[in-house]
């Protein structure tokens, strides 16, 4: 005899809705990134999870970010594995780094604009992007940024 579940296809935006609604409520009231204000907590965790019942891209956006966050890390791990093998000074002066820290920031940065844009098929011309990289106004930006940087570095010293 073959139990029905149909039944339960009634149920699965409930329980999608209060499954993310948990997760997120839970991840704020843990690391307190937002302070300890439960209502904030509860309207952010209410908020998201609206979002994901109402548009379902966003769990597909979910899906593909969680696949290649997943490998990244893998891939963070491993490298943090080969400098550990280098010698507990090598992984010291890394770890201790900020810079390396604010790289791994901005890769997760990256990372998320570049999967949103796959997941929700934003119109990017990657070929008009590359040709405007080969302008002279970009060039000049480039090199008033690093001026910008370097000037910043000297004057603290």
């Amino acid at each position: 005899m073959a139990i029905e579940l149909a039944g339960l296809t009634l149920f699965m935006p409930i329980l999608s809705f209060l499954l993310v609604f948990v997760l997120v409520y839970a991840v704020l009231a843990k690391t307190e990134v937002l302070g300890d204000n439960k209502s904030v907590h509860l309207l952010i965790s209410f908020i998201l999870a609206v979002f994901f019942i109402v548009e379902a891209s966003l769990v597909d956006f979910i899906n593909f970010t969680s696949a290649w966050f997943a490998v990244f890390l893998v891939c963070v791990f491993l490298i943090f594995v080969l400098i550990g093998f280098v010698g507990k000074d090598a992984l010291g002066a890394i770890t201790g780094n900020k810079a390396v820290a604010w790289v791994l920031l901005a890769a997760l940065v990256i990372f998320f604009i570049i999967s949103s844009a796959y997941t929700f098929n934003w119109a990017v011309n990657w070929g008009a992007l590359w040709d405007g990289a080969y302008t002279d106004w970009f060039s000049m930006g480039v090199l008033a940024v690093v001026a910008v940087i370097v000037s910043w570095v000297l004057a603290k010293k």
